[in-house]
């Protein structure tokens, strides 16, 4: 094995174990209004509906490769699994879950308008292109309510190069508004502050 497949094995078996960081350690509370960037096959969104207290779950992934979306070209074109099983598999993986959770089939962008404020929780782990993360912070940070907290996955850089983006977002954000950045790896999340 490689290095980067270790890490990918060692933090799969870690998650299957225990919650992410994200979970554990950043979203507190009852009744919980979250949103979900990156649904994928459902594992994350899964991990969240049982350990938290969640009203209402917002998924949002568009399960379609589009133009500007490099990483899954790579990952989820010829060489794997085509996303419409991911999103097969996520249905079926959710579905005990229906009364708590709404689909939005778009990319992030395009689903802050389905998506309503006041949010105690955002976990972005869609497009990793540094463009899209930085869209995504920004955009769904405003619709936190103050003490909510947007986070995310895949705050790795230097032996996974494609995540750098993420790391300079991440930061850049942290950084220009003030906030505490919190890093568990793999996860990141930052707490709204009072308006």
């Amino acid at each position: 094995m490689n290095p980067t497949e270790i890490i990918a094995t060692l933090g799969d078996l870690k998650h299957r174990i225990f919650p992410r960081p994200f979970e554990r350690l950043a979203v507190k509370g009852a009744d919980l209004v979250g949103v979900e960037i990156g649904v994928f096959k459902g594992l994350h969104a899964e991990s969240m509906l049982q350990n938290l207290s969640v009203k209402r779950l917002y998924l949002v992934d568009p399960y379609e490769l589009y133009e500007d979306y490099c990483e899954g070209k790579g990952r989820y074109g010829v060489d794997r699994e085509p996303l419409e099983l991911a999103k097969k598999e996520a249905s079926t993986r959710l579905a005990p879950y229906s009364n708590q959770i709404s689909w939005i089939k778009k990319l992030s962008h395009q689903a802050l308008a389905d998506v309503p404020g006041g949010l105690d929780f955002v976990y972005v782990d869609g497009n990793h292109e540094e463009k899209f993360v930085r869209e995504d912070i920004a955009g769904y940070y405003a619709k936190l309510k103050a003490g909510g907290v947007i986070g995310g996955h895949d705050f790795y850089n230097g032996f996974c190069r494609g995540h750098d983006g993420v790391v300079r977002a991440v930061t850049q954000f942290a950084v220009q508004n003030n906030l505490t950045l919190q890093v568990e790896l793999p996860d990141w999340w930052l707490q709204k502050t009072a308006a």
